[in-house]
């Protein structure tokens, strides 16, 4: 018997659990099976679940420390939901600015170097950007494609050193509020699957010499975000 493939678990996994959970509790509360404000008081454990996930994927110590950061925020939110902390929350959203602002100066004084930078030989290629970025180039012998999520992040991707494992590899994006740029060899044909809303999918590839060459298919969601693929 061949071995069943194991699920592993990734920002566009736990994206597409949150959506379609909170889309069956509603239709059972329209339905008058349940309330769904007694399960949707819970939410703030797919912040804790976005901070785990991007500490697993972190290549770098900034990385680490906003998955840290999102399970922190979570964990407040959670516990006052449920009646652990007596906080009110929102009084600190000013919190929100000092980040972004901390963000933006600690960008600017350490330029590129806070980009995820890194080489990844790896045949399956999963990656989350959540208000962050991240410079990776794929190198493995047996690309088998993968997944891409960002929200209100993005990042660069370099496939010119890769080498599929078939004829064709799927790369799944799930983008909000953000965007990829991705690099391809000039052999590869893309196939765009990908649907975009309020936003845009830029393809400047060259068309390759041999049709028959290795193709690459995206496919998603672009939500206010756009993916642009170059040579």
């Amino acid at each position: 018997m061949e071995p069943q493939p194991r699920i592993h678990i990734t920002g566009q996994l736990i994206v597409g659990l949150a959506i379609a959970t909170v889309g069956l509790l509603f239709t059972l509360d329209n339905l008058h099976l349940l309330r769904a404000r007694d399960y949707l008081q819970y939410w703030p454990v797919v912040l804790i679940a976005i901070g785990l996930v991007q500490i697993r994927q972190a290549k770098t110590s900034s990385r680490t420390f906003g998955g840290a950061i999102w399970i922190l925020v979570g964990s407040v939110l959670l516990m006052n939901r449920l009646g652990v902390l007596d906080v009110r929350v929102w009084s600190f959203w000013p919190l929100i600015l000092v980040l972004v602002g901390g963000r933006i100066v600690w960008h600017t004084v350490s330029g590129a170097a806070s980009l995820d930078r890194g080489t990844d030989p790896g045949s399956k290629l999963s990656a989350i950007a959540v208000m962050s970025g991240f410079d990776r180039k794929i190198t493995s012998k047996e690309f088998r494609g993968g997944e891409l999520t960002a929200f209100m992040g993005g990042g660069k991707l370099d496939f010119r050193e890769a080498v599929p494992a078939g004829e064709q590899v799927v790369l799944n994006v799930f983008v909000l509020m953000g965007g990829f740029e991705i690099h391809v060899p000039d052999t590869w044909s893309v196939i765009i699957e990908a649907t975009p809303l309020m936003g845009g999918i830029d393809d400047k590839t060259r068309t390759p010499v041999n049709p028959s060459g290795p193709r690459l298919v995206l496919r998603g969601f672009l939500m206010m975000g756009g993916l642009d693929i170059k040579n």
